[in-house]
């Protein structure tokens, strides 16, 4: 096990899977104590069981994060947990396709609330925590699509953009309080998020799609953004807030 986050205490939102769950299987690796939370207790039950076998101060939490109540009860159940709070993920997101034209109000609303007032309930309720001791930090996760636009996605880019821009404002905010505001932007990650389209194309010809937006000719995995989340939330980024680490292979260098 290693140290770069020895006795930190994480809250990592939409936990069970994907880039969620990798970044909670690399704070643990790194010290770290963590609660994971999302909406669904199957897959937040079988990834605590795996933490367990590094930890046994890993936790989950049902939450959804768009609903205030439901955000108060998990910092309450956090604080209980882990004693306090020096990193909190905003993770829990959600992709709709659709252009202007396509996109449904109903479809715009779920995934603004989901992606960006999600971050802001979590944050809001999380901040006495986070001020408590000097040098916490917040990290969203972002998208690559949130700075280079693709066809198809307009809410999902809309609100992460939106995202990177609350996260810039808090470290403004917040920056003399010695509380830290990054993001992290993936670019195409191979997680459950897109098993829609590896269904439909065949996993080789999804992957042989996908590598090629990339400069580097492959697809991102969920622990190409752990490792990232483990750097600017260990006190080797004591110095950087306000910015955005692109994870993406090179598409938004084009």
């Amino acid at each position: 096990m290693g140290e770069r986050l020895k006795d930190k205490r994480a809250l990592i939102t939409g936990g069970g899977t994907g880039i969620g769950r990798a970044i909670a299987e690399a704070f643990v690796a790194e010290g770290a104590r963590v609660v994971i939370c999302g909406r669904r207790p199957g897959p937040l039950q079988q990834a605590v069981e795996a933490l367990h076998h590094i930890t046994p101060h890993a936790h989950f939490v049902e939450c959804d994060v768009t609903d205030p109540e439901d955000v108060k009860a998990l910092t309450a159940r956090t604080s209980s947990l882990l004693g306090g709070l020096d990193v909190l993920v905003n993770n829990a997101g959600l992709f709709e396709p659709g252009t202007l034209e396509t996109t449904e109000l109903k479809i715009w609303d779920r995934v603004f609330n989901t992606n960006l007032r999600g971050a802001f309930l979590v944050t809001r309720a999380c901040l006495p925590m986070l001020l408590a001791r000097r040098g916490s930090c917040v990290l969203s996760v972002s998208a690559a699509h949130a700075k280079a636009a693709d066809a198809d996605k307009v809410a999902y880019s809309a609100s992460k953009a939106a995202l990177d821009m609350f996260s810039r404002c808090c470290a403004v905010d917040f920056g003399d309080k010695g509380l830290r505001f990054n993001t992290i932007s993936p670019s195409v990650v191979d997680t459950p998020l897109h098993d829609r389209s590896k269904a439909e194309l065949g996993i080789h010809e999804w992957r042989s799609q996908m590598a090629f937006l990339h400069p580097l000719t492959n697809v991102g995995m969920p622990r190409d953004v752990a490792l990232a989340a483990v750097y600017l939330a260990s006190d080797e980024a004591s110095f950087l807030t306000g910015m955005d680490l692109p994870v993406d292979g090179g598409m938004t260098a084009r």
